[in-house]
């Protein structure tokens, strides 16, 4: 059932990918105050129709820290055939990583592709992501000329990367708005989005991996069950960054936050995380805003058997809203109905409204035949025939003399 669940969402990624690209979706802005969340930079996604929820400094530049990696992962596992490669761990990829997170490999392990990939993901391992870019680029600057290709290729025109591990530096430097771009792309890789969405792994020479939510969750007890899969980052200029997915009532959701504090060790941007989600997951739903059948509008029906036409929604149609939200439907079009207009005629358009905002537009039509009374053709009929008539008695008189 898990390897059902992880096909299943591995595949909506893709036809979220392939229709609804992130760089062009129209979006509905959610106008909130967020409780308790301290997160400089926030954006968040109703996956289930690629509709951005929330937004914070999401187009500023910003450092990225480890998410970083995100990008060098994309690229190896693009670069090579067989993940199950067996590889040498080189001397390079230990170069600086003092003061920064390592899986834990040492120079000379014998490990496969996956297993570094694992490594670079899961404990945002620094020595794992530079052994993949020295092992697929042969240098970590000629890796970095990939990312950067790769982030031209994605339209990331805020992105440029200077390292594969993502240490502060002016030259490494995001936008959330490019980052979600990247995700949109790399989740629609099926080893990518294995990786990312996996909690613990055990590699060919035995080190164990945990995802970055894993310990923190664990000890300050931190409910993480929604939270399908991550990526985590921390640098001073950065704060602490969080990338994740989610799932709730079948609604599936992609956050980005970065600039949590760093207060000794403390999670705050799982924290975070967690306070966003859970106030959409508490205060919004699908909401009906059309029901087959529903009475939208009524229009008068000028000399007709019947006085009133309702016009009635011929759809059901539902939209991510506040909960108990106030619906109201605003006609424009045609007044009054008369013998001129025929069935199946546009008489309008009903724009279906949340706090001023036009949600949907509804287009109405006249749905059934209309039955008139024509009262003026038969008034205009008897007037013709009385004249008729008189016409006819005064020409009998006139004969008669």
């Amino acid at each position: 059932m898990k390897q059902l669940n992880k096909l299943i969402f591995a595949l909506f990624f893709f036809f979220l990918f392939i229709t609804c690209p992130c760089a062009k979706t129209d979006y509905i802005y959610l106008d909130i105050h967020l409780p308790n969340v301290g997160a400089k930079n926030i954006l968040l996604y109703n996956l289930n129709d690629s509709q951005i929820l929330y937004e914070q400094n999401s187009g500023e530049k910003i450092s990225i820290a480890s998410l970083t990696k995100i990008m060098t992962a994309l690229v190896a596992i693009e670069s090579f055939t067989n993940l199950n490669e067996v590889v040498t761990v080189p001397n390079g990829a230990f170069y600086n990583v003092s003061g920064y997170a390592e899986a834990g490999f040492k120079v000379g392990d014998h490990v496969t592709i996956k297993d570094l990939l694992y490594g670079t993901l899961l404990p945002s391992g620094a020595d794992a992501a530079q052994a993949l870019a020295i092992l697929t680029s042969g240098s970590l600057s000629s890796f970095v000329e990939k990312m950067n290709e790769k982030a031209k290729y994605l339209d990331m025109q805020n992105t440029h990367y200077e390292n594969p591990v993502g240490r502060d530096n002016e030259q490494n430097y995001s936008t959330l708005n490019d980052l979600a771009k990247l995700l949109f792309y790399a989740l629609e890789n099926s080893t990518f989005y294995e990786i990312y969405t996996t909690r613990q792994y055990i590699t060919l020479n035995n080190l164990e991996f945990s995802s970055t939510l894993v310990a923190p969750s664990s000890k300050y007890n931190l409910n993480i069950q929604n939270i399908k899969g991550s990526k985590s980052g921390y640098t001073r200029n950065a704060g602490l960054c969080l990338s994740s997915i989610a799932e709730y009532n079948g609604i599936q959701y992609l956050l980005i936050t970065a600039g949590s504090a760093y207060e000794n060790g403390f999670p705050n941007h799982i924290v975070d995380s967690l306070n966003i989600y859970n106030y959409f997951f508490d205060n919004f739903s699908y909401q009906s805003i059309l029901e087959n059948g529903e009475v939208l509008h009524t229009l008068e029906i000028e000399d007709g058997f019947s006085k009133v036409y309702e016009i009635k929604s011929t759809e059901d149609k539902n939209i991510y809203l506040e909960n108990e939200t106030e619906i109201e439907y605003v006609y424009r079009g045609i007044e009054s109905l008369n013998y001129k207009v025929k069935t199946n005629e546009k008489l309008g358009e009903i724009d279906v409204k949340y706090k001023d905002k036009t949600l949907y537009t509804y287009e109405v039509f006249l749905q059934e035949e209309i039955a008139y009374k024509h009262t003026k053709l038969i008034l205009l009929c008897i007037l013709v025939l009385i004249v008729l008539c008189i016409w006819i008695i005064r020409k009998k008189k006139k004969r008669k003399k």
